[in-house]
């Protein structure tokens, strides 16, 4: 029989994945006037799949190997034995890569505004998927819903609230509602169609 240590248990399993899931930065705080100055339907600018394709291969370039730490720029600089001209290798390879994707942005035809809003559109995409839980939460739903009835009633409308809110959180996520209300639908469907790489791109689980 079901009773309050499976509802208890399930409830510990909503509170972890909840807590646990990966999530991306935070999107810049004027992203809404970014977003309406850059891909409103009258702003002269369509997002293609070209483009968004350009931005994640400059994203990838740019996310390549790391510029060296403030330790191992110590390190080097401290070195007697060529450390200089390893930084300086490290430098110049760095400034390769920075090269390399300004030119594929260029290719693309992106400007800087609107990398910056990409970033911005592919972030609140990929942090909303993160949010939507996996099937470690709906099983937990599932098991919390089944074993509400074995509670006192003033425990099972908290436990129904809790549901609800999860569930209607769920569904936000899956359908990118308040995404597409801030980008429009057009902008979101384009990204959706490179899910998978932007997922990647900002640490998220794929679904």
């Amino acid at each position: 029989m079901r009773g309050p240590w499976s509802v208890t248990a399930a409830l510990l399993v909503v509170v972890a994945v909840a807590c646990h899931r990966t999530r991306p930065p935070e999107a810049a705080p004027d992203a809404g006037t970014l977003a309406t100055a850059l891909l409103a339907p009258d702003a002269g600018l369509e997002l293609t799949l070209a483009k968004l394709d350009g931005f994640l291969a400059y994203e990838r370039l740019l996310r390549g190997e790391p510029a060296p730490s403030v330790r191992q720029i110590q390190r080097l600089s401290q070195a007697t034995d060529g450390g200089g001209r390893a930084l300086e290798e490290a430098y110049a390879g760095l400034q390769r890569r920075t090269d390399r994707a300004q030119a594929v942005r260029a290719d693309a035809g992106l400007t800087t505004a609107e990398v910056q809003a990409l970033e911005t559109l592919t972030a609140e995409v990929a942090l909303a998927r993160a949010g939507a839980g996996g099937p470690e939460l709906d099983e937990a739903l599932r098991a919390l819903e089944a074993a509400k009835d074995q509670l006192p009633a003033e425990q099972r409308a908290g436990v129904e609230k809790t549901v609800r809110r999860l569930r209607e959180q769920q569904e936000r996520a899956r359908s990118l509602s308040e995404v597409r209300a801030r980008w429009g639908d057009a902008a979101v469907d384009t990204v959706l169609a490179r899910e998978k790489a932007v997922l990647e791109l900002w640490g998220v689980p794929g679904r």
